[in-house]
């Protein structure tokens, strides 16, 4: 049986769809020791390892209130920027009565492109051995968002990263070459939460819808802004041990100026040589129902993640295929 939270999320969606209108980070000093199989050497940090009462602890529950614009941004203006940026089409707008300038914008913005096609000599596409197709049953390419949420019963295998911090078994070897590989380029990665239970994130969820509604927001406008940021219980990819937020000594807030530090950088190049991908890139709102955020990074492995980074593409455009 579902969440209750996810048919809630599924009717604002519809809600908002027709209307149209309508961290600060503290993180504990370096960890330098893991143990697997043999002594190894991996900097990595974890938030509060030594609290055993919480649940694995995350860097959501340092959220200052000078949190990030979008998470007191009421819908419609997010929307607005979205459709000046070109990143809402106007299609659902006129079917819902709402023609935009956005709309326009993007239809003058498309004739460039067809004219760009019309010169291409194909040289660009992709032949079809290029192409890499998903397989539905591959473990690594499940998806969980608010549409697919994660299936019943689920629980991941999970095994200790450092400290209080768990993933999915099977990665843990890919995240510490990672790391390692971060380190030796001189680039510090912070691992500040990797799996988390459906109650650890229905607390959080919770703690965010209070602190919107404080700030004069309602229930439902609360509901459909907290969930751009944390994600709706049930439907985390934290919670199949596939996910990690990192971030770096050097800079500790969950924004997006993380992407443009060293650390940000090195692994949006790099993350995918170790099978990672960054899971909400900028320009994807629309799609993955998140902003960007560019210390959040999702495993599929190495054979999906190149392709998908090299085609500028999310997880969903990809498991639709055609690209």
């Amino acid at each position: 049986m579902k969440p209750l939270t996810y048919y809630i999320d599924k009717f604002i969606i519809a809600v908002y769809a027709a209307s149209l209108a309508g961290g600060v980070i503290v993180c504990a000093p370096s960890f330098n020791t893991a143990e697997k199989g043999s002594v190894k050497n991996v900097n990595i940090r974890y938030v509060a390892a030594a609290t055993q009462d919480m649940d694995y602890m995350t860097a959501d529950d340092f959220l200052s209130d000078t949190e990030k614009a979008a998470n007191k941004e009421d819908i419609t203006e997010y929307l607005e920027k979205l459709k000046k940026n070109g990143l809402y089409n106007g299609g659902e707008a006129e079917e819902a009565g709402d023609a935009t300038d956005a709309g326009e914008a993007v239809a003058d913005e498309a004739e460039p492109e067809e004219n760009a096609d019309d010169n291409n000599d194909g040289s660009d596409q992709k032949s079809p051995e290029e192409i890499v197709e998903p397989d539905p049953d591959d473990w690594r390419l499940m998806l969980v968002n608010k549409q697919n949420p994660v299936p019943d019963g689920f629980e991941p295998s999970l095994e200790s990263i450092n400290g209080s911090l768990y993933a999915d078994e099977r990665i843990i070897d890919e995240i510490y070459a990672m790391v390692d590989a971060a380190s030796s380029d001189g680039v510090d990665l912070m691992i500040c939460s990797a799996y988390r239970s459906y109650d650890r994130q229905k607390t959080l969820f919770n703690n965010k819808i209070n602190k919107l509604m404080k700030q004069g927001m309602t229930y439902l406008e609360a509901y459909r802004t907290g969930s751009m940021n944390v994600t709706v219980p049930g439907t985390s990819e934290h919670h199949i041990g596939l996910a990690l937020d990192i971030l770096t000594g050097s800079y500790t807030s969950m924004d997006d100026g993380f992407g443009d530090t060293d650390a940000g950088k090195w692994l949006a190049e790099n993350a995918p040589d170790y099978g990672f991908i960054l899971r909400y890139p900028q320009g994807k709102e629309e799609i993955t129902g998140i902003v960007y955020e560019p210390w959040h990074f999702r495993y599929v492995g190495t054979e999906y993640s190149k392709y998908i980074t090299e085609q500028g593409i999310c997880l969903e455009e990809f498991l639709k295929g055609g690209y």
